[in-house]
């Protein structure tokens, strides 16, 4: 089993862009994502930040189309962390999680931010 790392140990540019989606007042809700895995999305109480966390529930590995997960919105989706490969389908990321592997993406609505290095 795979377990995410400590949020010290994560880096991703702009990262602390997202730190409204664990902030009070944060909004979580779990979507449908089938029944192998499970998902949950984290939105920052302004909305302008979601974190998606999915998780494969299995011993096989599977595949998922996160876009539909997560709220409309214009900005790029970034890797956060997990135990997964992403891919590009005809334009749209595929995330491929491994037995009982995670993923956690965000996306933040407010585009020059996510853009500073």
């Amino acid at each position: 089993m795979t377990l995410a790392p400590p949020l010290a140990q994560t880096t991703t540019p702009g990262g602390v862009r997202f730190a409204g989606a664990y902030a009070d007042g944060a909004v979580r809700h779990e979507p449908d994502a089938g029944p192998t895995l499970t998902a949950e999305v984290l939105a920052s109480a302004d909305g302008s930040a979601h974190v998606l966390t999915v998780t494969n529930l299995t011993s096989e590995a599977q595949e998922l189309l996160p876009e539909p997960l997560l709220p409309p919105g214009d900005g790029p989706l970034l890797f956060l962390g997990g135990a997964s490969t992403t891919a590009e389908r005809d334009g749209r990321l595929v995330a491929r999680l491994a037995p009982h592997g995670f993923v956690r993406l965000g996306r933040a609505l407010d585009t020059d931010q996510e853009t500073a290095s």
